[in-house]
């Protein structure tokens, strides 16, 4: 059976430096580009029938980068915030957030809180922003919060399975990804929502991410749509709804 439209859609959004370097241009012109195609590809996304969108912005790893260049990327999430998260919301986009974002400064924290309130009730596409996220440290908590349980005695340690492990993660509330973009032709994923890329479709393209269009997006959803999923079964047994939240 043939898939249609990936339920959830996850994107690594690799190459805004590289852009900008083979521009001549500083770093932070590349994450700004890059925040104007954040825009343009969530409407692209929603347009096309995806229903959860999940955009890893910021990585656990990313403050190994220079401080100019941190300082620079905080003032592209600032500016996306408060000048194009309203307009997504008025197109009844519902904002999520995950990983920790106490050490971002005051001011982004307010405007992602916000954000996320006031698109609460919102029904349309689900973005979710991975902001200083990184999977293993996910697990890592997961596995701190499901042991303090059985020693609670809440939990008894013959019923952990893989169901209460997605529980204490802090991504439980998104469904299985079922494919991954990476621009820029890097071919890794980077310590991203490891136990979520389980059974994902994985497609590694070359644009870098300030230049990924709709038009480069169709076509690796037509190649998606072409993939048999199995999900360890054989072809007859491919089900683009398996592990899907509704």
């Amino acid at each position: 059976m043939k898939n249609a439209v990936p339920h959830h859609l996850a994107i690594i959004m690799d190459g805004n430096r590289r852009w900008a370097s083979l521009r001549g241009l500083p770093a932070k012109a590349g994450h700004m580009q890059g925040a104007t195609v954040v825009e343009t590809i969530t409407e692209h996304a929603h347009n096309c029938g995806i229903s959860w969108l999940t955009l890893f912005a910021f990585s656990t790893e990313n403050w190994k980068r220079p401080e100019k260049e941190i300082t620079d990327i905080f003032s592209v999430f600032r500016y996306f915030l408060d000048r194009k998260g309203q307009k997504l919301i008025d197109k009844n986009m519902r904002l999520r957030v995950i990983g920790d974002t106490s050490r971002f400064p005051t001011r982004i924290q307010r405007l992602v809180h916000d954000l996320v309130y006031r698109s609460e009730e919102n029904t349309g596409i689900n973005l979710t922003v991975a902001l200083n996220y990184g999977g293993m440290t996910d697990m890592a908590q997961a596995a701190r919060q499901i042991s303090a349980d059985v020693k609670a005695g809440k939990l008894n340690e013959e019923d952990i399975n893989p169901e209460i492990v997605k529980a204490n993660l802090e991504t439980a509330h998104l469904p299985p990804i079922d494919l991954l973009i990476r621009t820029s032709n890097e071919r890794r994923i980077s310590n991203f929502m490891l136990w979520e890329l389980a059974y994902a479709e994985m497609s590694f393209v070359a644009p870098l991410w300030p230049d990924f269009t709709p038009a480069e997006l169709d076509k690796v959803l037509l190649d998606y749509s072409e993939r048999e999923r199995r999900f360890g079964g054989d072809a007859g047994m491919s089900d683009t709804k398996t592990g899907s939240a509704g």
